[in-house]
């Protein structure tokens, strides 16, 4: 009897521990990239991976659910670079940059989509989107200015 208690014992001390960490670890995206990853990629030539995509798309979006914008826009224009027929990722950019009320970049981003992919089914919607994009950058503009 005492050596099941010694056992048992044992085991819920050294074991127990280790499986809670690993359930930890399976959730969790990888968040943080370093500079000189960064700047490495954005100077490689680019196969697309539809699979890394979705990951860069998901980890943007949770940066973008914590309000860290600049962080979601780099993940988003990584999956726009690893997929650039996926629609999805360039939506999600064209809100986050929306969001910091950087217009431009949001208008350039549907022109880009329009320009890469003119059989989708998403191309008028993305024109529409800019269209509003340049009515509502007008109006930022005259509220500076006057």
């Amino acid at each position: 009897m005492r050596r099941i208690q010694i056992f048992s014992i044992t085991f819920c001390v050294f074991f127990l521990p280790l499986l809670g960490q690993e359930k930890r670890r399976r959730g969790k995206p990888v968040l943080i990239r370093a500079d000189q990853t960064q700047e490495a990629t954005e100077n490689l030539p680019t196969v697309p991976d539809p699979k890394q995509s979705k990951e860069h798309l998901e980890i943007g979006d949770f940066y973008y659910k914590r309000d860290n914008y600049k962080a979601a826009v780099d993940r988003y224009r990584d999956a726009v670079r690893l997929n650039p027929e996926w629609p999805e990722p360039y939506e999600r950019l064209v809100r986050t940059l929306e969001k910091q009320k950087a217009y431009h970049e949001a208008i350039e981003v549907c022109d880009q989509f329009t320009l890469t992919n003119p059989s989708s089914n998403e191309v008028e919607d993305f024109r529409k989107r800019a269209e509003r994009l340049r009515k509502t950058r007008k109006k930022e503009k005259s509220k500076e200015s006057g």
